[in-house]
């Protein structure tokens, strides 16, 4: 029973990570990277650890194409369900998860800040990769268009670290309250 219930408040505080995507919120000031590494950290089953991240950013992303960024899919027709740059999140998605899986075999403050500083590099490198690699870059296909994005993105990386540092917080010190609330309820019970 105690799995089920991990599981649950797990779930929750993914989905309420989710949610802080669609507020407004100064740009790369989500948990995206968090909702990765704190589904590494606490869902056993590594498909679980996998996908649930995946669906979740999937469905932040679909809403948040279809609504306030749909003026970047001027070419898409209706409802945007894919655009090229989600691979390179997801493979980031997958690749944090892999790292924080290796990281966070044993939670503990120290491991969490590593893997939160580590993933946030890790996304930082791949999703601004993809800013170059995309079909509709606004970047030159050379090196310099490479290096280019990758200076472009050095504001939105310190944003990210700071955003994932308190995201992070939220969820690992919220799950341990919360798990705190119920023994002492069950034991008072």
């Amino acid at each position: 029973m105690k799995s089920n219930k991990n599981i649950f408040i797990v779930f929750i505080l993914m989905a309420v990570g989710v949610l802080a995507r669609l507020i407004p919120h100064v740009p790369n000031f989500t948990p995206t990277e968090s909702i990765a590494i704190f589904g590494a950290a606490y869902l056993g089953y590594r498909y679980l650890a996998l996908l649930l991240p995946l669906v979740l950013i999937y469905v932040s992303d679909f809403f948040i194409n279809n609504t306030i960024a749909r003026s970047f899919f001027p070419d898409t027709e209706g409802l945007v369900f894919f655009n090229e740059y989600m691979l390179y999140t997801a493979s980031a998605i997958i690749l944090i998860v892999m790292l924080s899986k290796w990281s966070l075999k044993n939670v503990n403050t120290k491991n969490v800040i590593f893997t939160v500083f580590a993933s946030t590099i890790l996304y930082y490198l791949v999703t601004n990769f993809s800013s170059w690699a995309i079909t509709n870059s606004i970047y030159p296909s050379n090196m310099n268009g490479l290096i280019m994005a990758y200076v472009a993105g050095l504001p939105f990386l310190k944003v990210s670290i700071l955003g994932n540092l308190l995201f992070s917080g939220f969820m690992f010190g919220g799950k341990a309250i919360i798990e705190r609330i119920i023994e002492s309820r069950q034991v008072t019970a």
